[in-house]
């Protein structure tokens, strides 16, 4: 057994390869130690409890999906920008099976609350970026938004929609980014 102190960011290495060969439901504390190396104490020093430890990787795996294959370019089109979120979450579903239609079954009752805020930082982040592409897209039709239909309740829809096609395991999101070609750009 390896007594030395391990990293915070090396057990969840060590938690994500898990969860990419085996899915969330491997992890529980004596999983992790073993597979770390370390005594079962010494897990305790980082992660409380199970729950804590599973809410840490769900965060670190989301995070690593969205650093793979680099960050988006900064001059990608609004349209392009969904794409790139898409593809991003796409390889993350290859690169850990079952992540998203297991996760949020994994927690108890009383971390339900915590497992969706940071659920809700994730899509805090992505909304954002889809903002930051809107705002920078210089091709949007004069009229494309009013109070009617406005840039705000624009990003929800696009992010509800992602998230639909994503949960439906739907190959791509064409229909989409058609959508959104119609509604924002010129004819």
């Amino acid at each position: 057994m390896n007594t030395a102190v391990t990293s915070r960011e090396a057990i969840l290495t060590v938690c994500r390869e898990m969860v990419s060969r085996q899915g969330l439901s491997c992890l529980n504390m004596r999983s992790v130690a073993r597979a770390c190396q370390v005594a079962l104490g010494s897990l305790y020093n980082y992660f409380p409890s199970k729950d804590d430890l599973l809410l840490a990787t769900v965060e670190s795996v989301w995070q690593d999906i969205f650093h793979m294959g680099g960050l988006p370019d900064q001059d990608l089109s609004f349209s392009d920008c969904v794409q790139w979120i898409f593809d991003r979450v796409q390889q993350g579903r290859r690169a850990y099976p079952n992540f998203f239609t297991v996760h949020s079954l994994l927690f108890a009752s009383g971390e339900k609350e915590r497992a969706r805020q940071a659920m809700d930082r994730h899509l805090s982040h992505i909304k954002a970026a889809l903002e930051e592409a809107l705002r920078r897209e210089p091709d949007l039709r004069p009229d494309a938004f009013s109070p009617a239909f406005s840039r705000e309740e624009f990003l929800d829809f696009v992010l509800t929609s992602l998230l639909a096609l994503l949960l439906q395991d739907k190959p791509d999101c064409s229909l989409l980014l058609e959508l959104i070609r119609r509604a924002i750009y010129p004819a």
